[in-house]
């Protein structure tokens, strides 16, 4: 019995034993603060270098972004007319292939395009130029006769306006007299300011000239480019982007036989409204009205307007009851052009639904705008089918691909 008890208190003993050093040594781990808290300011110096570093590289790339968004500003007229150029050149070489298919030499297949086209323009500039000076001078004639002689009643359509108008003629006369010395102090700020528009017709015709120029040289040398930019993407993708590539191209001659189409039919419309009002009110130049507002359909929406001031300009020489029945016609053409017209051929030509290239111009104009002002926005709008039909093809492969 003292045995077993003897060896239970010698194995209690051991028990107390090895506790006591388990607890020593969970002394001596907790025990050096110090060092931690060394380590812990290391890792607090560690942190403010990182951040310090990443508030560098921040300032870095938004020096970087300004000085590459202030040299795409410099050169954004470069930008965009090779931009433009390329577009056209793409639409433009399915004609330049058939032509070269008849055995016409590449340069002069393309000297051809551009006398067709540059004709076209000249015709127009040819015929409507004389026109607006004609009108315009008329019309400063007979404003001068009636301030100088104050014979109102020799202009009945005036006098009859004025009238229904409530508006006392002899008023009119004072007004305008008054408002000729004001006139004369602002010439000079008027000569001044058309230094400034001349200034602008020759960049414009210089940059028609380069773009021009551009686009011939993108044609000619088309296939050296084509595999120049295939040579961008990996190989296993090339045969993919020239099948691509294709279609876009063939995407973009329908979009030209579809704005051919919109140019025919818009010049038609007009040109039979012109002849309705020549023969019942004595309407003149229905041709080159009709002509002007064929070509000028190249720029959506904004060709019938420009159209539309030629049509007033004339019509207000002959009589008011004939300027507001053009007015009128004008209203119905930009109607009929927007709402239907475009929607309507683009869909059969290109193959996008009448929604989506009314929604295409809008955005095209508006991002234009934004990005350019009114240049651009007319730009926009002009390639905003074009862009969208070949954005569609890659679309209808990603959804045949997924169903």
């Amino acid at each position: 019995m003292k045995n077993i008890i003897k060896n239970v208190g010698s194995k209690i003993k051991e028990l107390n034993d090895i506790r006591s050093e388990y607890l020593k040594k969970q002394h001596k781990t907790k025990t050096p603060k110090v060092k931690s808290a060394v380590k812990n300011t290391d890792a607090q110096v560690l942190k403010l270098e990182i951040a310090t570093s990443t508030v560098v590289k921040v300032l870095l790339i938004v020096f970087l972004f300004g000085f590459l968004q202030q040299m795409l500003a410099e050169l954004r007229t470069i930008i965009i007319i090779a931009a433009f150029s390329f577009f056209l050149a793409v639409g433009l070489a399915p004609f330049v292939a058939k032509l070269e298919s008849h055995k016409v030499p590449r340069p002069l297949a393309i000297l051809l395009l551009y006398i067709v086209f540059l004709g076209a323009i000249g015709l127009v500039f040819a015929k409507v130029l004389p026109i607006i000076a004609e009108q315009l001078l008329s019309i400063s004639y007979d404003l001068r006769s009636l301030i100088l002689n104050g014979k109102i009643e020799e202009y009945p359509w005036l006098l009859q306006t004025l009238e229904d108008l409530n508006f006392d003629p002899a008023e009119l006369q004072r007004l305008v007299a008054q408002n000729i010395t004001a006139l004369a102090n602002n010439l000079q700020g008027i000569a001044g300011s058309t230094l400034g528009v001349l200034m602008g017709v020759f960049q414009g015709f210089f940059n028609m000239i380069f773009a021009l120029v551009l686009m011939f040289f993108i044609l000619l040398e088309r296939e050296k480019i084509g595999d120049f930019s295939l040579l961008l993407f990996p190989a296993k993708n090339r045969d993919y982007i020239e099948n691509k590539f294709v279609s876009i191209q063939h995407k973009m001659a329908e979009w030209f036989k579809g704005q051919f189409i919109l140019m025919v039919c818009m010049g038609s419309f007009m040109y039979v409204g012109m002849k309705i009002f020549e023969y019942f009110f004595g309407m003149k130049y229905a041709f080159t009205i009709g002509l002007l507002a064929g070509v000028m359909e190249l720029f959506p929406y904004i060709g019938v307007l420009l159209t539309g001031l030629l049509c007033l300009v004339v019509a207000i020489n002959i009589s008011w009851i004939l300027a507001i029945a053009v007015l009128v016609w004008i209203g119905l053409a930009q109607f009929l052009e927007g709402n239907f017209l475009v929607p309507v051929v683009m869909e059969k030509v290109v193959g996008l639904s009448s929604v989506v290239v009314m929604l295409a111009v809008s955005t095209g104009g508006i991002l234009g705008a934004a990005f350019g002002g009114v240049p651009l926005a007319i730009l926009g709008m002009i390639f905003a089918v074009p862009v969208s039909a070949s954005v569609a093809i890659f679309v209808e492969e990603y959804v045949k691909r997924e169903s």
